[in-house]
């Protein structure tokens, strides 16, 4: 054979299995890979609203990584226009609710730093989507305003649970925080502005520890009320003592560290006690 035939048949043959590989994909104006797997002839999600969805990321070769599916947890995300080429969220634009897509995308775009073994930064690797529903902010509002009620009544059950698990008499403020009155002190109450003195010791609802002013070396906690410097709970529990006062504060999660939590010590949706004693007011 003629060695140009050769090489014209080698890069059709390159040609060919480049088609198979990429078989459905088509590349987007702005340079993402993608696949419409499932669509149901529905309005797509626009700019500004929200998607609710489960993910999927897999190998070329379609082995598993992660489910959101599998854990049952559905993501939720707001759709915008994308911000750079190949931007994966661009995605969710081409979508709406029943639909479901692939994108291929370097494993970098989803690991930033750990990558799975046997994989490297630039190797492509299938993102799937699978789209349950899109919302509307107000939607989004009212699902976040119930969730958030149905958390602090949970909590709320755990922190009256834990009162009388330990014989705990206390009286609940309208913020929902349990202040427990162990000795009373004397003198003046703080207020916002006055700068306090405090011992304390934090601990969860199990009794793990996670902090405390009483360690070797550590001096009493010295803040400003009501300026943000410490919790709010903090900020509003501390004005029923006068000094010399001791007792507990006993936290919803919302009072302190939220959602977020502060890991690694204190995780998401925590409620806590604090043993406190207030040293003195300047």
């Amino acid at each position: 054979m003629h060695k140009y035939h050769f090489i014209s048949l080698f890069l059709l043959l390159l040609s060919f299995s480049s088609c198979t590989e990429r078989s459905g994909y088509q590349i987007s104006p702005n340079g993402l890979e993608y696949k419409i797997i499932v669509d149901n002839k529905q309005s797509k999600s626009q700019p500004g609203q929200y998607i609710s969805y489960h993910v999927f990321w897999r190998t070329l070769k379609d082995s598993l990584l992660f489910s959101s599916e599998n854990v049952n947890q559905p993501l939720i995300s707001l759709v915008a226009r994308p911000i750079s080429k190949g931007d994966l969220w661009e995605i969710f634009t081409y979508l709406g609710p029943g639909d479901s897509a692939s994108c291929r995308v370097p494993a970098r775009n989803i690991f930033k730093s750990y990558l799975p073994s046997n994989m490297k930064r630039d190797d492509l690797m299938k993102v799937d989507f699978k789209v349950l529903g899109v919302l509307s902010q107000k939607q989004i509002d009212s699902m976040q305003s119930l969730r958030a009620s149905q958390q602090l009544n949970a909590e709320d059950q755990e922190l009256q649970n834990y009162m009388r698990r330990n014989n705990l008499s206390g009286s609940k403020t309208p913020s929902g925080l349990y202040v427990v009155i162990e000795k009373q002190g004397s003198g003046k109450q703080p207020e916002k502005g006055n700068t306090v003195k405090v011992n304390y010791t934090g601990k969860l609802l199990d009794g793990t520890q996670f902090d405390s002013s009483l360690h070797p070396g550590r001096e009493p906690f010295e803040f400003v009320i009501g300026t943000g410097q410490v919790i709010r709970a903090w900020d509003e529990g501390l004005t029923y003592f006068k000094p010399g006062g001791k007792g507990k504060l006993i936290i919803p999660s919302n009072l302190a560290y939220g959602e977020q939590g502060a890991p690694p010590k204190i995780g998401p949706n925590q409620p806590l006690v604090f043993d406190i004693e207030l040293v003195s007011i300047k």
